[in-house]
């Protein structure tokens, strides 16, 4: 079980660290005047951009499921919440087409008594981890306008920590996603909402995910953190400091030390 206090209580006991859960979140406003480039500085080296939403899309998904997905999604509490999103009216904010709201992430993981923590850069107690490669993703605002979700659909290839409310198997495809993405008005402006340190995936590209299931009674996972599988190494999809320790390392030492990790936490009680 793992709880977050805010940050401000974070600072006076003097331990920040990564949060693996639902953290403690300050949204600084609209950064006007930004460039591409300066997204690029703001993501994580091994992200891509986020995936684009339009302001005027009203379209909701044709399958049920994912329709029960984003309205389950949308009631979690401790998200990003953003006030209500409007149109600037204009393309160009001091002589930019483009504009960063950046949310600020603080945590700290309490552990229960026996409980074995997890080693730096693996979050795997209350994670569901699978090797899966990312088939689409796309973006989509929610009805309040006030949350903007990154949506990722992952074809299973390897369950190494499995769901213990529902069970995945491999070949399946699940509902991955992360809060923020980028979000175009009818003015042609674009505003990226971007959490501090935290990465978007790549189409196409196999990852090892650490996910967590927020909502008991639907199969919908958040992006803890993932790994992306590239040339034989591991990429860290997230800047994190828990994260770099592994970047770059080859995947069969990476995988060795993470089934390793999770035998000894389900032998130990924690899995």
């Amino acid at each position: 079980m793992q709880k977050h206090f805010p940050g401000i209580l974070l600072l006076l006991a003097g331990v920040v660290l990564a949060a693996v859960s639902f953290p403690a979140h300050q949204v600084r406003p609209l950064s006007p005047g930004v460039s591409r480039g300066d997204l690029r500085k703001l993501l994580p080296k091994h992200s891509v951009l986020p995936p684009v939403a339009r302001f005027d899309d009203l379209s909701i998904p044709q399958d049920p499921q994912d329709q029960e997905r984003r309205v389950h999604r949308d009631r979690l509490k401790g998200l990003d919440n953003h006030r209500v999103i409007h149109d600037p009216g204009v393309r160009e904010i001091d002589g930019q087409a483009e504009s960063i709201a950046l949310t600020i992430v603080d945590g700290v993981q309490i552990l229960k008594p026996g409980e074995v923590p997890d080693p730096v850069g693996l979050p795997i107690l209350g994670s569901i981890i699978v090797i899966g490669t990312v088939t689409s993703g796309s973006a989509y605002m929610n009805e309040e306008h006030t949350r903007l979700f990154s949506e990722y659909k992952v074809a299973v290839e390897e369950v190494l920590k499995p769901d213990p409310k529902s069970a995945i198997s491999t070949r399946e495809e699940i509902t991955a996603w992360r809060s923020g993405g980028s979000l175009q008005f009818p003015s042609g402006h674009i505003t990226h909402f971007i959490t501090s340190g935290r990465g978007f995936p790549e189409v196409g590209t196999q990852y090892v995910f650490f996910l967590r299931r927020p909502d008991e009674t639907v199969k919908d996972y958040a992006i803890n953190t993932a790994y992306s599988v590239k040339d034989q190494v591991v990429l860290a999809l997230d800047d994190i400091a828990y994260s770099r320790p592994f970047d770059g390392m080859t995947v069969k030492d990476f995988l060795d030390k993470l089934r390793k990790e999770i035998s000894t936490r389900r032998e130990g009680g924690n899995g």
